[in-house]
C-alpha cells in the first residue's frame, strides 16, 4: 500500500520537525496549534484541514470534540486504542507530548 508507505514517510519527516519545533516554540497559540499540526505529519494523512483525508481509510478529525480528539490521541499513544490504523498511530505519537496532544486537539475542534 503506497498510502501507507507515505506515511511512514512522513513520520519520520514529522520527527524531525517536531524536534525543531519544540526547540522553537515554548507556548501553543492557534497559529502554534496549527503549525504543530504540520510539524507532527498529521496532515499527511488527514489533510492541510483535518477534512481531507489522503484515503477514505482516514478519519476526518477536524470539527470533533476537543477532549474527544484528545482522548483518541492519548489511547493511540499509549496502545488502548487498536484498530486498523493504531500502528502508524502509535509510531507517530511517539514523538507527540501531552501537551502537544492537547494543542493539536483544540486546533482541530475550531476547525
Amino acid at each position: 500500500m503506497m498510502n501507507i508507505s507515505i506515511c511512514k514517510a512522513l513520520s519520520l519527516l514529522g520527527l524531525i520537525a517536531s524536534f525543531l519545533f519544540a526547540t522553537a516554540h515554548a507556548q501553543n497559540s492557534d497559529a502554534d496549534s496549527a503549525s504543530l499540526y504540520l510539524a507532527k505529519a498529521c496532515a499527511g494523512c488527514h489533510g492541510v484541514d483535518g477534512r481531507t483525508p489522503a484515503t477514505p481509510y482516514y478519519p476526518k478529525v477536524a470539527g470533533q470534540n476537543e477532549t474527544y480528539l484528545y482522548n483518541q490521541l492519548r489511547d493511540l499513544k499509549n496502545g488502548s486504542r487498536n484498530n486498523s490504523q493504531s500502528s502508524i498511530m502509535k509510531g507517530i505519537m511517539t514523538a507527540v507530548s501531552d501537551e502537544e496532544m492537547r494543542a493539536i486537539a483544540a486546533w482541530l475542534a475550531k476547525q
